[in-house]
């Protein structure tokens, strides 16, 4: 209602919903929403063409938000409705959907081109502003000044310093198996940090590598001790959105400008794939890394693959679901030192079978988990090969 014009739309109901990414604008007319939308729309629906019940206009709100629209505006008027009735606002209110109302008087034309237009350019500014990042991401060269200046030219003023933090969505399990995430819940997600982002005044763009989504976080060195609660925040209430998948996130060092922009991503993405392993957190940050972090230095790939190769054998890089069970079950076991019954506890299984996979383990590998030096192999081998996956450059046939 802020655009200029548009100030006599008025919010009725679902302010909840008030951060909803508008999509693009889409006027119904139909009985139903489902087959025409799929997601984003702010929906608008005039009335002229088909009057509409109240409980069909109670249905259209259930639909909007089955079909994750973004708000809902209802023409009023003598040509058409006369009123919201109180029972769709209460309703709009309960499902946090954005109710509108439009007056007649205020050509729906005009509102259309109007949204339409600020859509445009937001999304021009932004895609300029992603495409300059996505190429500091991929390692653009440029000398700092110039890169620092054009930063302030798109608005990206990183004083104070920034992390970053990569999230992925692993999506629930299918009657298949897949735990990929479909492409409308990764668009859904996209805008949910968007949003997120926005709500804390944080005007950098969202950026996809891979599988997962970058955000530029604000983290000034004074700052530092309250980041993880911070993020740890964010993700939840992020999840709170997602109920279908599970987000994991990895964040990087502090870095003070976007010269480092491709490390900072490289960082996160190492930390994420951790956090996928780690049990009983869904966030990690790269300095918890460790020795994990001597081992990203080495510049020589092939010598970490052939280390793993010989650690874990036919394992090794097998992303196939009995694979990752027996890994999981090593790293379960190797971060309970040994204990079986804490392991097993852990695992949720019986010791008998934690035992019958670690015997299956030593069989295919050849080696004896009782000795001390073979564990801390495997252990070191399990962290080199999810770093080596986090870089997506495997040295190997």
């Amino acid at each position: 209602m802020r655009l200029p014009g548009l100030e006599g739309i008025r919010l009725k109901a679902g302010l909840q919903g008030s951060q909803n990414v508008i999509r693009w604008p889409y006027i119904a007319e139909s009985p139903s929403l489902s087959p025409w939308v799929r997601g984003g729309e702010l929906v608008f629906v005039t009335g002229i063409g088909r009057r509409r019940s109240e409980e069909e206009l109670q249905q259209l709100l259930r639909e909007a938000v089955e079909q994750r629209v973004a708000g809902v505006v209802f023409l009023v008027g003598p040509e058409g409705m006369a009123a919201i009735p109180s029972s769709v606002i209460s309703l709009a209110n309960a499902l946090g959907c954005p109710l509108f109302e439009q007056p007649y008087a205020l050509p729906l034309v005009s509102v259309t081109e109007t949204l339409s237009n600020a859509i445009v350019q937001d999304r021009l500014a932004g895609q300029s502003a992603k495409l300059f990042l996505s190429r500091l991401l991929n390692g653009a060269a440029g000398a700092p000044e110039l890169i620092e200046l054009r930063a302030r030219e798109l608005g990206l003023c990183v004083e104070g310093g920034y992390v970053v933090m990569a999230v992925r969505l692993q999506g629930a399990a299918d009657e298949a198996g897949s735990l990929a995430p479909t492409a409308q819940q990764q668009e859904l997600l996209e805008q949910r940090i968007t949003a997120l982002l926005e709500r804390r005044g944080i005007r950098w763009p969202v950026l996809q590598q891979a599988q997962s989504w970058l955000m530029l976080w604000p983290a000034s060195s004074e700052a530092m001790a309250e980041l993880p609660d911070e993020l740890e925040q964010a993700l939840a209430a992020l999840q709170s959105l997602q109920p279908d998948g599970t987000l994991h996130a990895g964040v990087s060092e502090r870095h003070a400008d976007l010269c480092q922009l491709a490390d900072a991503a490289e960082q996160a993405c190492q930390a994420l794939q951790f956090a996928r392993q780690h049990q009983g957190s869904r966030l990690f940050f790269h300095e918890r890394l460790g020795i994990a972090r001597l081992f990203a230095a080495i510049p020589q790939r092939s010598a970490l693959v052939t280390f793993c190769q010989q650690q874990l054998g036919p394992l090794c890089f097998a992303r196939d679901g009995d694979a990752n069970e027996l890994k999981q079950t090593l790293r379960r076991f190797l971060d309970s030192f040994g204990n079986l019954q804490q392991a097993s506890a852990s695992l949720g299984i019986h010791r008998n079978t934690l035992r019958q996979r670690l015997k299956r383990f030593e069989q295919l590998v050849g080696i004896s988990l009782q000795d001390p030096h073979a564990r801390l192999n495997v252990q070191n081998a399990l962290l080199i090969e999810q770093m080596l996956f986090a870089h997506h450059t495997l040295d190997t046939p």
